[in-house]
């Protein structure tokens, strides 16, 4: 703690380190009473549409009315291959906004070694508005990453 101190003081952070710790466990907190995570929609991923699955794209919600798109691969992806989840909302002012696991508040695409990623979580709790999950494979032969699979879930709220 005492390095931490002289470290941010030598960056001229001190004030902003010091809110920022403090702020820590009240956001911690907050984000422990929203639990009862469950799978609201899934979908299999499927290669040129047929089986077997390689893994499942969910739409998720907890008890606070956050929804979030999350991927789960069968097996661990190679070091030629990564996936992807994308959560689609539809209403409320933000008709047709995608985000993805790469985006700020996601964990990151699924790349080698890993099986899943989720999406940033949406709190939404007006009616109006629904989502849907959309789950994507990409494998690199040597051109680039190129698609060659894809599924979503259903629209739903």
């Amino acid at each position: 703690m005492k390095t931490l101190g002289i470290l941010l003081s030598t960056a001229g952070l001190a004030g902003v380190g010091a809110i920022a710790l403090a702020a820590t466990p009240a956001q911690a907190a907050g984000a422990a009473t929203c639990s009862g995570a469950k799978s609201i929609a899934s979908a299999p991923m499927l290669r040129d549409n047929k089986p077997p699955s390689w893994g499942t794209i969910r739409l998720v919600r907890d008890n606070c009315y956050q929804y979030w798109a999350e991927v789960t691969m069968a097996s661990r992806m190679p070091a030629n291959a990564k996936a992807n989840a994308y959560l689609v909302q539809y209403g409320g002012g933000s008709n047709g906004r995608v985000l993805s696991c790469d985006s700020r508040g996601g964990n990151g695409s699924v790349v080698k070694g890993q099986r899943t990623c989720r999406t940033p979580k949406v709190k939404a709790t007006a009616g109006s508005i629904t989502f849907a999950a959309i789950g994507r494979e990409f494998h690199n032969y040597g051109g680039g990453y190129q698609e060659i699979s894809e599924n979503s879930t259903s629209r739903t709220r």
